[in-house]
């Protein structure tokens, strides 16, 4: 019986220290003179899963990805659902899901596999050199920069040839509950096209902690239509033009 007892309050103590985080994110995106603009509300419960209400244009639709990293779309104007591959869609993807899990220091380099090789000031900042643990990845290293707070302020991924892949930069931390979180991130990428960049630059709004909202538990209808990932997908690319 006491051994009963102990594991309820066990149970009990472990859904008291959950996390709850949400924030609200508008992410402009501009490639070959063409912008395109998304709004989202992410939750995400630590240990549980990352739901997110997203928005663009005249399309409202859902997406819930599981602890085990298997994302579902729901679009409720077709009552469709489509479950897409970790490799497209994750949510290591979501910068709210990588600081919420603690990677927020180094952006989350070493859970994605990645060695820190050295570490050096650069005036007010600590510059840190990252490389891939396994060969064959297309970045060769990384560079962070972090401020006087320990926060990430500016990251880079290079090439083998040294070419840059991809710039961030992230500033405007806001501290919520002792949780710390950049409400403005720029980032450059020339992965798409040579002599073009992707520009994106997201503003995160209305972050709360351990805040109950029934997003936080967001279920799919079960009688939502299963369809083929590509048809899915061609949904989602139509509802975000």
């Amino acid at each position: 019986m006491f051994f009963l007892f102990a594991l309820i309050l066990a149970g009990t103590a472990s859904l008291r220290a959950q996390k709850l985080y949400h924030a609200d994110q508008e992410s402009k995106t501009v490639f070959q003179k063409k912008m395109r603009a998304v709004r989202k509300s992410l939750y995400y419960t630590k240990g549980g899963n990352l739901n997110i209400r997203w928005n663009a244009g005249l399309e409202t639709y859902y997406s819930t990805t599981s602890p085990f990293g298997f994302t579902t779309f729901y679009y409720p104007a077709s009552n469709e659902k489509v479950t897409v591959d970790p490799e497209i869609f994750s949510a290591r993807d979501e910068l709210l899901y990588v600081f919420a899990q603690g990677g927020g220091e180094d952006l989350g380099l070493t859970r994605e596999g990645f060695v820190l090789k050295s570490s050096k000031r650069d005036g007010e900042y600590i510059v840190r050199t990252y490389e891939p643990s396994k060969p064959g990845s297309m970045c060769a290293r990384a560079e962070l920069a972090l401020n006087g707070d320990y926060l990430p302020v500016f990251c880079a991924y290079y090439d083998k040839k040294g070419r840059v892949i991809t710039k961030t930069y992230l500033s405007k931390y806001t501290s919520v509950g002792g949780f710390a979180f950049p409400t403005r991130v720029t980032e450059v990428s020339w992965l798409k096209e040579k002599a073009d960049s992707t520009v994106r630059l997201d503003i995160y709004s209305n972050l709360q902690v351990d805040v109950q909202d029934p997003m936080h538990v967001y279920q799919i209808p079960p009688d939502a239509v299963s369809v083929d990932m590509h048809e899915g997908l061609k949904s989602l690319s139509k509802s975000v033009k």
